[in-house]
């Protein structure tokens, strides 16, 4: 059976239900050589136990999940402790990563107690995350050159539990899976213009290593999709494909498709169910269609639409539905590293069965990368006249809020934050993340250790959680609920 068919069948068969209480309680107040937590008994080398990491798994339908966080009143959290409050873990748990310390905490949800810790490990912020249905987080650990799958175990406990030594260079910077979640594809960022794939297959956790050379100076982009499967890759102005079971182990490949596109790339995004890889480049999102072969360039969707210029969306996500590549794009004028608060940030939605777009203003001032559930694109936001949380609606079946801003919740001002009129030289910085069912919000203040909690449903900050160490520069944050099979398999 295709991957992607098997994809749209599970996704509609499976139903999942998570209990979430109406307000947060038990706020949690509180920098390597171990490649792992010792405290956590050691580091099983293979698979983990239970469900394969593949779409087998016993999946859970998104699209229901977060359609009742979207609408939980809050009213009797029917999943709860002995003691009548909420169990531990029961909505999944929030992973925060302090790059300074090489620390990386797991909170659980809803009750935000700290569960747990995994020291030795800078995970990779380039890079980012992926979540496998069966409880994993695959994500790179920059510190010891490896790709690792971070789980948290019954009792809260997260530990490293798959790791593999991987060539990365001086960090991994893009990461993608299949559509089955069997393998993922991890890209080096290496002196020169030589550069690695890491084929990762997830059951086993070993590491096939592909070389490719670039040409432009850019960063790697790597994808794993089709079917037969394809290793696809951008290196700077041009897709090569290669049929995966043609390559052998650091073995320089020759692509059996190249296909030239737009310069500039930086980020990746693929539609399993519409057979397209893309990268964003200078002038929009470029791809390839692998809908057929011989493989074709895909229609550029501009970044310039709506009388809106200038911009790229460097951090792209693939909404839940699979129709769509949202990003948010900042203007370059007015000019200036003192003029940071004064440049607009445009919402940017990409039609991928039209090839159109939609673009709008929607604040100023900074935007980090953001994250997404099925009903909003959730941005942390520093301005000039104080920083917020942005939900911005992305669901068709809630159409009041498409593509507007639904809430802008008020934060505190960062201790070190950024000074309009000032360069932003020396400041902090802010991560955010948002849970898959939509429930919970997250923005980090970083250099003082805090969290904020936002409940998605009165919009409004609920509590505060108290990390251990500052998080300086924000770190980063990655919201986890098992069972969730994630529609856009490239890693953020």
């Amino acid at each position: 059976m295709r991957a992607k068919t098997f994809l749209k069948n599970i996704a509609f068969m499976a139903r999942f239900t998570v209990a979430v209480p109406a307000l947060l309680a038990g706020c949690d107040d509180g920098d390597d050589s171990l490649p792992y937590d010792a405290a956590a008994g050691g580091m099983d080398t293979s698979a983990t136990g239970g469900a394969p990491a593949g779409r087998d798994a016993t999946p859970v339908d998104s699209r229901a999940v977060a359609d009742a966080g979207a609408t939980d009143s809050g009213a009797g959290a029917g999943n709860g402790g002995s003691d009548g409050g909420p169990t531990p873990g029961a909505a999944g748990y929030l992973l925060a990563a302090d790059f300074k310390t090489e620390s990386i905490y797991a909170y659980s949800l809803p009750d935000l107690s700290l569960t747990g810790r995994i020291d030795g490990v800078v995970l990779g912020n380039h890079m980012g995350a992926l979540a496998l249905p069966d409880g994993r987080v695959v994500a790179s650990d920059d510190k010891n050159k490896q790709i690792i799958a971070i789980k948290v175990d019954a009792n809260g406990k997260p530990s490293v539990v798959n790791r593999v030594d991987a060539i990365v260079g001086s960090q991994a910077v893009w990461g993608c899976a299949d559509a089955a979640l069997t393998h993922i594809a991890v890209a080096s960022q290496r002196e020169g213009n030589v550069q690695t794939t890491n084929i990762v297959e997830l059951a086993t956790f070993k590491n096939k290593m592909v070389e490719t050379t670039l040409k432009a100076d850019e960063e790697l982009h790597s994808f794993l999709a089709a079917d037969p499967r394809h290793l696809f890759v951008s290196v700077g102005g041009e897709f090569q494909a290669f049929p995966l079971s043609t390559l052998d182990s650091m073995t320089p490949a020759i692509a059996a498709t190249a296909i030239p596109i737009g310069l500039g790339s930086h980020g990746p995004v693929v539609s399993h169910t519409l057979n397209r890889v893309y990268v964003t480049t200078v002038a929009g999102l470029d791809g390839v269609s692998f809908a057929a072969s011989p493989f074709s360039r895909a229609a550029l969707i501009p970044w310039n639409v709506d009388g809106r210029t200038t911009g790229q969306n460097f951090r792209p996500r693939l909404s839940w539905d699979d129709k769509y590549v949202y990003g948010a794009l900042t203007v370059a004028t007015p000019e200036g590293a003192d003029k940071w608060a004064e440049r607009e940030v445009d919402f940017h939605a990409a039609d991928l069965a039209t090839g159109t777009a939609k673009r709008f203003s929607f604040t100023k001032g900074i935007v980090p990368k953001f994250q997404m559930s099925k009903r909003h694109a959730f941005f942390a936001n520093i301005t000039g006249q104080g920083d917020f949380a942005v939900y911005i609606g992305v669901d068709a079946a809630v159409p009041a809020e498409l593509w507007q801003v639904s809430a802008r919740v008020p934060l505190a001002a960062l201790a070190n934050g950024p000074v309009a009129g000032q360069s932003t030289a020396g400041k902090e910085a802010r991560a955010s993340a948002i849970t898959p069912d939509g429930r919970w919000g997250f923005v980090s203040h970083g250099g003082e250790g805090k969290i904020s909690v936002i409940d998605t449903n009165t919009k409004t900050v609920a509590a505060t959680i108290t990390t251990p160490s500052a998080l300086t520069r924000g770190g980063y944050l990655f919201a986890v609920q098992p069972g969730m099979i994630p529609i856009d398999t490239c890693t953020r």
